[in-house]
């Protein structure tokens, strides 16, 4: 394979992930004895780090287009080898305005990278591949934290076990820099036939005016209530895992977005129909959550055994053992269809956002914004409920609010879905149609629609050279 293939670049992120954010997630409850509590990667439920989620998807706009994929890449692995090292100064010396430091830098880090990741599967892979590559990511990503979930819960380990163990996480963080460092700028990323991916030169000037500019467009107008309103309403569900078995039913419920990836890439129809059909199945699986979901929280309880003084783990392992234990396979149930309709609307979600555009700068604004407007849905409703007298377990007026704004961004995203071509830029798409009755192949119009725009950009900004560019 060649260096500057997208295969290659897709295979150092790779490592560049599983040495930082994998590792980190596999070992970091265990280390400092921390239990898991209701994390969903589409939001924060801590308020500082939230707002730092929120921010950090449109500051990821800025900093990928102006700086770069690898430079990214590098600035997160090495907040990571800072985290790494203060999981071993925590051990050395305790807890230190170091450890504190490090961890917000590396909260920071994540989001960021998280941004620029998630823009190179969408633009690096070929049109094929796109849903799938998307799904192997999260898979990873989730698995991570579920093993590491597992690991906390299971083995308490003893403090020295745990230090030699900070002592070997700081190793492989050391290590992840590395391949980072190999990962190659986006303008020299060349696919198999010798097109390149298409990175325009931009500008601070120009990131801020297109940014804004999305917000003008009916599209990402459409698309903002999609963004927004699940976090909203996984946050108003506040759903906790209390147990293993919670967990892995929840984990196991992303499992399916492998067959949703497999639905949406394999060419057994147009791409507007796989996305038509993959809208209804996200609406079924949706629909099925929310209503196991509302049934558990619709039956009156007795909850005057809660102390509101305690902790919230212990309220949530006192309504699993006691409030909710004659419901137990509903609530179980519940739990896997939530993992389920999650992750399929993520997946979705950046696959019709990779059915826009080829432009990696575009590509960029879409990301950096989803990622900022889940964080603030999933913040608001999370912020919401834990507000209310005994949190999840008496209110239940957020949670309406949340389905209603849900069904509204599914309809929005229907009137997306139908705009779909073949082509990754409805703009331009009607070029390849004109003389010709049929649709194109999904991967030859993406690689005549990335001809046609690196056309385009060149000759509007170099008119010296417009005769060799259209040549």
């Amino acid at each position: 394979m060649r260096y500057h293939s997208p295969t290659v670049q897709l295979l150092l992120v790779v490592v560049t992930l599983l040495l930082s954010t994998s590792v980190r997630r596999l070992v970091y409850n265990f280390l400092l004895q921390v239990a898991p509590v209701n994390e969903n990667l589409s939001y924060d439920g801590y308020l500082s780090t939230g707002i730092i989620a929120c921010c950090c998807g449109f500051l990821g706009i800025f900093l990928v287009n102006l700086t770069g994929i690898r430079f990214i890449f590098v600035c997160y692995a090495v907040t990571n080898v800072l985290c790494a090292a203060s999981v071993v100064s925590y051990y050395v010396q305790g807890p230190s305005a170091f450890q504190v430091t490090a961890m917000l830098i590396n909260s920071i880090g994540y989001d960021i990278g998280r941004v620029a990741t998630l823009v190179v599967v969408l633009a690096y892979p070929g049109e094929k591949w796109k849903a799938r590559a998307l799904a192997a990511y999260l898979l990873v990503e989730y698995f991570s934290i579920t093993m590491g979930d597992v690991i906390a819960m299971v083995n308490p380990g003893s403090t020295h076990e745990r230090y030699h163990l900070s002592i070997a996480y700081l190793c492989l963080a050391l290590l992840a820099p590395i391949p980072a460092l190999a990962i190659a700028p986006s303008d020299q990323v060349v696919r198999d036939n010798g097109v390149y991916l298409v990175t325009p030169k931009t500008t601070l000037l120009t990131e801020l005016r297109q940014t804004a500019k999305m917000f003008t467009n009916k599209y990402m107008l459409l698309l903002v209530p999609y963004m927004f309103s699940y976090p909203f309403l996984f946050g108003s569900a506040e759903v906790d895992f209390p147990n293993i078995t919670a967990i892995v039913l929840y984990d196991a419920g992303k499992l399916f977005i492998v067959f949703m990836s497999q639905m949406l890439d394999v060419r057994w129809t147009g791409r507007r129909t796989r996305g038509l059909v993959g809208l209804a199945l996200l609406t079924v699986f949706f629909a099925a959550s929310i209503s196991s979901t509302a049934a558990l929280r619709l039956i009156k309880y007795d909850v005057s055994g809660i102390d509101l003084s305690w902790p919230r783990d212990k309220i949530a392992k006192y309504v699993m053992a006691e409030v909710f234990k004659e419901q137990y396979v509903l609530l179980m149930t519940s739990y896997f269809l939530a993992g389920a309709a999650s992750s399929f609307i993520e997946l979705y979600g950046y696959w019709v956002m990779g059915t826009l555009t080829n432009d990696l700068k575009s590509s960029g604004r879409f990301v950096g914004t989803y990622h900022s407007t889940m964080a603030i849905g999933g913040l608001i409703g999370y912020q919401l409920t834990n507000r209310t007298e005994h949190g999840a377990y008496t209110s239940n007026i957020p949670m309406y609010i949340a389905i209603s704004l849900t069904c509204c961004s599914l309809v929005c995203m229907y009137f997306i879905v139908r705009r779909i071509t073949e082509t990754n830029d409805w703009t331009l798409g009607r070029m390849n149609y004109r003389g010709s009755g049929n649709q194109l192949e999904p991967e030859r119009s993406s690689e005549t629609i990335v001809v046609i725009t690196d056309v385009k950009y060149e000759h509007t900004t170099d008119s010296t050279h417009s005769r060799a560019t259209t040549r």
